[in-house]
């Protein structure tokens, strides 16, 4: 019996109940206005994709993928803005697809002939198509490194990267197009750079260098060079004259002393620490910064964000601005300082990455908070009070996120996030909310009934405990009946019954709830009058939501059905037939048909079904195959030709149709009928196919054993041809003809 109808409403009736997390949001994200674009080189794309799309010659699908070249080109030295690279983006894709539905036109149409597939391997049109797919990938991975170098997020920028990577890589590989090779390996050296790998970028221009030592008008090799000196001077090689003060260990301990008397006296004056911060900047170009000393800083941040102290009064600023609650300004500020990328020995910077983290979540901006979080819990050796606070606050940030619309993959991450949450802080108060939470989330329902008896505190929680049990109890029990594990089903029935008991009143009272309970006790209640009278009662009063509606009929079927009262089915369907029977009714009762073990009553069944879904053809030919099936199992094969030889009728090109005609009118002593419609499968099926061996097999045997058994043997000598095609489950009946043939 299906379920799946009902699995929707049990699914969408389980909310969110995330309790113990209270979203705080005093900042919206602002709106982003969408300026006109300026769509001069977007229109000469959109041009080139429109003849591409009329073109059919491969030469001229290449004219246009050497064409689309010098658009983006002109796009990248304008600074084309990032929703207009975009749409190139969106038109170099569409370009791209377009050759490759050519590459495959002509693919089909060589008809896997060997000889014209290697004619085509060989032709200047093969190479004009595969250029042109490289073509427009490599010109969409530049697209893609312009894009990257706009994105401020590190996710977001680094999958950008890897795109353009991937374009630049298939550009790369055109043995025979120097063009693309050159400029490949200079988009993939670009690539390595913006992903920070230096090194490797570094190898990849010296190589590109040499290969193109004699091409000294190169505009490749002129940007090869370019970037390599580029690269000397970010890595140290060449080297810039420092400008801090030479100290030594101790005149660096009285420069702090000092320092932080200075800011102690602006704190007291409120003039700027001018002084102090020449000290400070002092000791941190010597390569004196340290753990203790940036906490002492941060305890002056208001002070130190006003002067230069280098990079630390960017994050001064950022903290004073969280303790103030302007987050958005907080946000930006750390974003500029954790962008420097600072990465010094004997200081941590991870819990000012989760507070850069508490802001973004303050100012509602999760997705920030969440990218933030997630980059830091990945780092190795991550202080335990940190680890512990930033596994909470992620939670938080995916209960919000889930709160404010979710989705499905933001689910996944909510589950990970409470589960490392409980994990590393399992006696915290709100610990609770997120084992209630694993529950919602569990595709077991096992998994979430441990989860849920693992709740300190459910009076907290407001029902949603017990609630989620039933929810979790209907959805496994759902799906049980769906996979046809009674036992299990009737074993999870029970357990929702007892559950059921423990609700909220408010709960018990809701209809759709208790349509689930009445599908529970419709299995496995031993009182089933007392089921069916509880059923006439919603019925009386709750009559309009499909759901419950479902729930009902299936409940009715199934007491019935163990009452063995075949009558009172053909009765209650028959109730339902009086009026048109809807689509929703057909799709509870189709299922319910074919699993029935009673033959006569699946046939009275399904004839009665089969005049509602003559405007619905494939639950039609469904319940059409049904009844043949049916009716030629109880050997009433008269009754089976006349019904397929109707079934051919309404449906013409349905094979199955066909196939059930052939075999009803064999078994009704009509070998010429069957003959004629297994031929009219095998004339359009070919050898390849299961059904065109059926059917061969089938005609062979019928004109065999007819009075002109000759007529069988051209029919052999077709199989016979086609003999290396012959399916493992037909060699038997195959080689048997063979032995037994009058040929």
């Amino acid at each position: 019996m299906s379920f799946l109808y009902f699995k929707n409403a049990i699914n969408g009736q389980r909310a969110w109940h995330l309790c113990g997390i209270v979203i705080v949001t005093l900042f919206l994200a602002p709106s982003l206005s969408h300026s006109a674009m300026e769509s001069n080189v977007n229109d000469q794309a959109n041009m080139l994709l429109q003849q591409l799309k009329a073109q059919q010659h491969a030469s001229e699908i290449a004219r246009i993928a050497r064409a689309v070249g010098p658009i983006i080109d002109m796009a990248r030295k304008a600074q084309a803005k990032e929703d207009e690279l975009n749409a190139l983006r969106s038109i170099l894709t569409a370009m791209r697809e377009q050759a490759r539905t050519h590459v495959n036109n002509i693919e089909r149409g060589t008809e896997q002939s060997e000889a014209a597939l290697e004619r085509l391997y060989r032709s200047q049109s093969w190479d004009d198509l595969n250029f042109s797919q490289a073509a427009f990938a490599y010109w969409r991975a530049w697209v893609d490194l312009e894009l990257a170098r706009r994105y401020k997020k590190e996710g977001t920028k680094k999958r950008t990267l890897l795109e353009a990577q991937k374009g630049f890589r298939i550009a790369s590989m055109q043995l025979f197009r120097p063009g693309l090779i050159y400029g490949g390996w200079l988009g993939i050296g670009y690539v390595e750079m913006e992903l920070g790998n230096l090194d490797r970028a570094r190898q990849i221009f010296e190589r590109l260098d040499e290969a193109l030592s004699m091409a000294t008008d190169s505009s490749i090799r002129e940007a090869v060079s370019i970037e390599l000196r580029l690269l000397e001077v970010r890595t140290g090689k060449i080297k810039t004259k420092h400008t801090s003060r030479n100290i030594d260990d101790n005149e660096a301990k009285m420069l702090r002393i000092e320092a932080f008397a200075l800011l102690e006296e602006s704190r007291r004056t409120g003039r700027q620490p001018i002084g102090a911060a020449r000290r400070l900047k002092a000791i941190y170009e010597s390569g004196r910064m340290d753990q203790s000393l940036l906490e002492e800083m941060m305890g002056y941040a208001q002070e130190i964000a006003g002067v230069d102290v280098g990079p630390w009064s960017d994050l001064a600023a950022a903290e004073f601005r969280l303790r103030h609650q302007d987050y958005k300004k907080a946000i930006q500020k750390f974003q500029i300082f954790f962008k420097k990328g600072l990465a010094l020995k004997g200081v941590d910077l991870n819990y000012y990455r989760y507070r850069w983290a508490v802001a973004a979540y303050k100012a509602g901006i999760y997705q920030t908070a969440a990218s933030v979080l997630e980059q830091l819990l990945r780092k190795k050796m991550l202080a335990s009070e940190t680890d512990k606070a930033a596994s909470k606050l992620l939670y938080a940030v995916y209960t919000a996120l889930e709160v404010n619309g979710g989705s499905s993959s933001n689910r996944k991450l909510l589950r990970a996030a409470a589960q490392r949450f409980i994990k590393k802080s399992p006696n915290d108060p709100d610990a609770d909310s997120a084992r209630l939470v694993i529950a919602q989330t569990s595709s077991n329902s096992n998994t979430a009934l441990k989860s849920l008896k693992q709740i300190k505190s459910k009076s907290k929680l407001g029902g949603n405990v017990e609630r989620t049990a039933f929810q979790v109890l209907a959805s496994d029990f759902s799906d049980n009946i769906v996979l046809g594990k009674t036992k299990t089903a009737s074993d999870l029935a029970r357990q929702g019954i007892n559950v059921f008991q423990t609700l909220p009143d408010s709960d018990k009272r809701k209809p759709l709830n208790i349509a689930i309970l009445l599908q529970m006790r419709a299995l496995v209640d031993p009182n089933l009058d007392e089921v069916l009278k509880s059923i006439e009662i919603i019925e009386d009063n709750e009559n309009t939501n499909l759901d419950i509606r479902r729930a009902l009929i299936w409940s009715s079927l199934q007491v019935y059905d163990r009452l063995n009262e075949p009558t009172q089915i053909v009765e209650f369907i028959r109730s339902l037939s009086t009026k048109k029977i809807a689509s929703w009714q057909v799709e509870i009762l189709y299922p319910w048909i074919i699993e029935h073990e009673n033959i006569s009553l699946r046939i009275e069944i399904a004839k009665m079904l089969q005049p509602h879904v003559t405007e619905q053809p494939e639950m039609d030919r469904r319940i059409r195959s049904l009844i043949i099936k049916d009716l030629m199992t109880i050997e009433r094969n008269d009754v089976a030709y006349q019904a397929a030889r109707a079934f051919t009728k309404e449906h013409s090109n349905s094979g199955d149709a066909w196939r059930l005609l052939a075999r009803a009118a064999e078994l009704h002593n009509k070998p010429f009928e069957a003959d004629h419609a297994w031929s009219i499968i095998t004339d359009k099926a070919v050898p390849t196919m299961n059904i065109w061996w059926e059917g061969m097999l089938s005609r062979f045997r019928i004109r065999s054993r007819s009075t002109r058994p000759e007529q069988a043997c051209p029919l052999l000598q077709n199989i016979k041809l086609s003999s290396e095609y012959l399916p493992d489950e037909h060699k038997a009946a195959y080689e048997l003809i063979v032995a037994e043939s009058p040929c």
